[in-house]
């Protein structure tokens, strides 16, 4: 098997382990209380979305990993005032953790998007996170940026399951 044929199975496997944790942020997380409609003060980055799902299957592959590595950085912080049930908050991280773990086999190199993904997940913990002081409120708030995140994560997997089949 070639490396490019490895890659490709190795995608297949990482995304079903990607959706479970998609799956569960969609049942598990919600089961702990609807998803806020309040406003996130940092703007998605849609564009960057936009612009990754034209990318190459390898810059696609970096990017989930960047991605996934920044959500799980976002819950490295104070989380006392989380009303979620918090076994199913500890197996969502592990299992972020471990997709994560097992993408950094894939990546040999930062995506050209790196600084840009960092960048908004940085304003996204200081304007929402640090600033209300880790209030519940900014749990509910990062807990709605992060299932967006996952949706459209699960969307890129997807789209590079079909470019393989």
């Amino acid at each position: 098997m070639d490396a490019t044929n490895f890659l490709y199975l190795f995608i297949l496997c990482s995304t079903q382990i990607f959706c479970k944790g998609c799956d569960w942020i969609q049942r598990g997380f919600r089961q702990d209380g609807d998803i806020t409609d309040a406003t996130v003060p940092v703007p998605f980055p849609k564009t960057l979305y936009r612009n990754i799902h034209k990318s190459q299957v390898d810059d696609k592959v970096k990017f989930l990993h960047e991605s996934i590595d920044q959500i799980i950085e976002l819950f490295d912080g104070n989380l006392d005032t989380v009303t979620w049930n918090r076994l199913k908050l500890e197996h969502f991280l592990t299992a972020l953790d471990r997709q994560s773990r097992e993408l950094q086999k894939c990546v040999s190199s930062a995506s050209k998007y790196e600084r840009r993904l960092n960048r908004y997940f940085r304003k996204l913990k200081k304007n929402v996170l640090k600033q209300r002081k880790y209030d519940s409120h900014s749990w509910e708030l990062i807990r709605k940026e992060v299932r967006r995140h996952l949706q459209r994560l699960d969307l890129i997997s997807a789209a590079m399951e079909r470019s393989v089949n």
